[in-house]
């Protein structure tokens, strides 16, 4: 597990109203090369913010980000329902998992629309509360700049062509952290920040309305 959030699944909850795309049991075999063309709304992979201010309905709770929890837990024996077994094998009775302590805060962008207020990403479906803020389009570059977001190489055509410097992270779909890249991509603003955003390739990513 990483600190990182990729964006196969993060439009895989945001593309709430493409019924085609959400199965309930689909085998073993992903669908991403025929998902992705369905996708209305593109996001970036999300990064993890150390310090965000968490909006509720009466106020803004400054929130310092806290590292994941690690939970172990009994393997369970399913036949007979207990945490031992005599069995011959040599298997592990112990499992563990690593959970986001409630009100970690990630930063992605969108493109295409508004993505909902409420989603469920994931496998396990976690429940999570979309605050989204509109920027401004001030222009569009084809020059070399480092990118605000994690990279999804898979999402660019020729990417090894485009890249000048980036940190690889090893993960589903792969990430790279820290880019610099030469290619086609938004300058933004919002206030007084200005975000760098990659252009992803129009032919990986047909329904999106891409500026």
């Amino acid at each position: 597990m990483t600190n990182f959030i990729g964006n196969y699944a993060l439009m895989y909850a945001i593309n709430t109203l493409i019924n085609d795309v959400h199965r309930n049991a689909s085998g073993t075999k992903p669908f991403y090369e025929e998902d992705l063309k369905r996708f209305k709304l593109y996001a970036t992979p999300a990064k993890p913010l150390i310090v965000s201010d968490v909006p509720f309905s009466f106020t803004k709770l400054r929130w310092n980000r806290w590292e994941r929890v690690s939970h172990t837990f009994n393997s369970v024996y399913t036949l007979l329902q207990t945490t031992e077994s005599s069995r011959k094998p040599n298997l592990p009775q112990i499992g563990s998992k690593e959970k986001f302590a409630p009100l970690n805060t990630f930063e992605f962008f969108v493109i295409g629309g508004a993505p909902p207020s409420l989603i469920r990403l994931g496998k396990k479906h976690a429940a999570c509360r979309v605050h989204a803020y509109p920027l401004t389009l001030v222009k569009k570059s084809d020059s070399e700049f480092f990118v605000d977001h994690p990279v999804n190489p898979m999402d660019v055509s020729s990417f090894e062509q485009k890249i000048v410097r980036g940190d690889y992270q090893l993960q589903f779909p792969p990430l790279v952290l820290n880019a610099k890249l030469r290619a086609e991509h938004y300058v933004l603003k919002q206030e007084e920040k200005t975000y760098y955003v990659l252009k992803p390739s129009p032919e990986i990513y047909p329904s999106v309305n891409l500026p």
